[in-house]
């Protein structure tokens, strides 16, 4: 309880802007939103002051339809943290050059910068993320690359921090990278107390990749793998041996093997591995399951194959794996 005086008492209030403009993504700007506020309920005081702000204020249109009132941008507003979300509206947000050029200013006022999805077209605009590793949306990857390429961009992880700079994947994977500007504010229990709150069952590392394993593999194979894909990830428990493989896909061992391989990426027994080992993080970090149950529902044949797998998936021991989670 003294700590939790001395918590409220001591850390001051944090001035945070939310970019609104029509056209945006209200996931990418509610789901920040709600989890400084939820921060502030859980601290007990006004952590951060959060206000959504667009060029002119006045009401903005979401992509969903859904209407806005905002206050209008100021140049010389204190600002700690500046929130760019995406949407797709920003392209034709990223047209004003009176927009880009305030959040540029704004941008180099913040201690911090932050781009939510596709909100990272937005901020590479300005100019501010020339050389820096960012990530968006995945299905945006390579436009990103292709229309601002002094940018070092990468398709896998939730979200990077570079610096004082954030970027994010789409949509949800704003609410995990709020998540960690609030473990970095005010420590992690402040920040699984709010995950908590909003029912999140886990703070995804950033460096995790946007899919799981078994998406991943199907959304490079052809149809003939996602149908066997589907039933390895809903039953990774049973014997997957490739000859079952290769008779459930109607192809010989040796076309099987060549052809999955190309399809997926993978071999068939890594895919199995890999598929296995997702079940097993999932597990881990949403029960208490003994490890010894998640081995073998996992499709683990013994706890030092289960170790050996997630250390090459994942650099953790299962136990690790487990207290990622919060």
């Amino acid at each position: 309880m003294a700590q939790m005086t001395k918590f409220k008492h001591f850390l001051p209030s944090l001035p945070v802007t939310i970019l609104a403009f029509d056209g945006v993504q209200i996931l990418d700007l509610a789901g920040p939103l709600q989890a400084l506020t939820t921060a502030n309920e859980e601290i007990g005081r006004p952590r951060y002051a959060v206000e959504i702000r667009s060029l002119s204020g006045g009401p903005v249109i979401t992509a969903s339809g859904v209407p806005l009132l905002t206050k209008a941008l100021r140049r010389q507003a204190a600002l700690d943290t500046l929130i760019v979300p995406g949407g797709p509206g920003v392209h034709d947000a990223l047209r004003s050059r009176k927009l880009v050029d305030t959040l540029r200013h704004l941008a180099g006022r913040a201690r911090r910068q932050c781009a939510v999805c596709t909100g990272a077209f937005l901020m590479a605009e300005t100019g501010l993320l020339d050389g820096r590793r960012v990530v968006t949306h995945w299905r945006a990857c390579a436009r990103l690359a292709r229309d601002y390429p002094a940018l070092r961009v990468e398709e896998d992880p939730i979200f990077i921090h570079d610096g004082s700079l954030w970027t994010t994947a789409g949509v949800t994977a704003g609410i995990d990278m709020a998540l960690a500007l609030i473990e970095e504010d005010n420590g992690p229990e402040a920040a699984l107390r709010v995950a908590r709150r909003l029912v999140v069952y886990l703070r995804r590392p950033g460096g995790q990749r946007q899919f799981s394993e078994p998406l991943a593999l199907q959304s490079g194979a052809s149809s003939a793998y996602a149908g066997l894909l589907q039933s390895i990830a809903e039953k990774p428990e049973r014997n997957w041996q490739v000859d079952d493989m290769a008779a459930a896909a109607g192809q010989s061992l040796r076309t099987f093997f060549r052809r999955f391989q190309s399809a997926t990426g993978s071999t068939p027994a890594d895919a199995v591995e890999r598929i296995r080992c997702e079940r097993a993080k999932a597990l881990l970090q949403t029960t208490n399951l003994p490890i010894a149950t998640v081995t073998r529902r996992s499709g683990f044949h013994a706890e030092s194959s289960l170790r050996r797998a997630t250390r090459r998936h994942f650099g953790m021991a299962p136990t690790e794996l487990r207290r990622a989670k919060i």
